[in-house]
C-alpha cells in the first residue's frame, strides 16, 4: 500500500500544476545529447594531457597520451629488422634466376619478412592503444588524471566528453497527454530557473509505459541551447 501511495505522489511531483500539480506540466532536467566516458585500454603512466576541461574538441582529437617509451624502442628495432630483411629478400630474388639462391631460402626469407611486418604492425597498434582520442565532437567536461599519474587497470575512466548542442530533456509524460505528441513535433520547454523558454523537438516516445503511474518516457531535443547549463530544471507544457 505504501509503495502505491508513494508512486502516486511521485507521479504528481513529475507532472502537474496549481496547488496540486497538473497532469500536463512535466518536469525534467537538461542533459547533454551524448556524454561519453573515455577509458584506458591499457594500464600505464600518463605522459601528456593535451586538453583542458571546458575545451572544445573534434572527433579523433588526442586528449591524453600514456607512456610508450618501451614500445617505441621495440618499434624501432622491428623497423630496423624489417628493412634488413627487405634488403636480403631483394638480393635473394635477384640471385634465384642464376641459381645462386634456392627456392627454400627465398620462401624462408619471405616468411620471416611477413612475420616481422606483422610484429611491427602489432607494436604500432599497441602504441596507438596508449593514445586516448575523443570519439565525438564535443566539450571536455572531466579529466581524472594528470601527467605522471598511473592508470592502474583497463577500462579506467580517464576523461569525459559531452555533446552540448543539441541538448536533450527526458520527461515522464502521462499516457493521455503523450497521445497528443508525435515525432518531429515542435514543443515549448520552459526553464524556470533562468526564466527562459526554448523550442524543442520530439525525438522519441517510448512504446512502453511505466506501470502504476501510467506514464511514458519522452525525449525532447533542444537545439542551440546557448547559455543553458546542463542539469537545469525544465518544464514541458502539453495542451490536452
Amino acid at each position: 500500500f505504501f509503495s502505491f501511495v508513494f508512486g502516486v505522489f511521485f507521479a504528481a511531483a513529475v507532472c502537474g500544476g496549481g496547488g496540486i500539480v497538473r497532469a500536463a506540466d512535466c518536469v525534467g532536467y537538461l542533459e547533454p545529447e551524448r556524454s561519453i566516458r573515455i577509458s584506458a585500454a591499457e594500464p600505464g603512466i600518463v605522459r601528456e594531457v593535451l586538453v583542458r576541461e571546458g575545451q572544445q574538441v573534434q572527433a579523433g582529437e588526442v586528449l591524453v597520451k600514456m607512456d610508450a617509451e618501451v614500445l617505441a624502442l621495440e618499434a624501432k628495432m622491428a623497423q630496423e629488422e624489417f628493412e634488413m630483411q627487405s634488403r636480403r629478400l631483394e638480393r635473394l630474388r635477384g640471385l634465384l634466376p642464376q641459381k645462386f639462391a634456392s627456392e627454400d631460402e627465398l620462401l624462408r626469407a619471405e616468411s620471416d619478412h611477413k612475420i616481422t611486418a606483422l610484429r611491427k604492425q602489432r607494436i604500432e597498434a599497441q602504441i596507438e592503444r596508449l593514445v586516448l582520442r575523443s570519439p565525438i565532437d564535443g566539450v571536455v567536461t572531466e579529466l581524472r588524471f594528470d601527467v605522471g599519474e598511473g592508470i592502474q587497470g583497463t577500462s579506467s575512466h580517464v576523461a569525459t566528453v559531452a555533446k552540448l548542442d543539441p541538448m536533450q530533456v527526458q520527461f515522464n509524460v502521462p499516457l493521455r497527454a503523450a497521445a497528443s505528441l508525435h515525432l518531429g513535433q515542435t514543443v515549448q520547454v520552459g526553464f524556470p530557473d533562468t526564466a527562459q523558454t526554448r523550442d524543442g523537438i520530439v525525438e522519441f516516445i517510448s512504446p512502453v509505459s511505466i506501470p502504476i503511474v501510467n506514464t511514458v518516457r519522452v525525449k525532447i531535443s533542444i537545439p542551440s541551447p546557448g547559455d543553458l547549463p546542463s542539469g537545469i530544471k525544465a518544464i514541458l507544457k502539453i495542451e490536452e
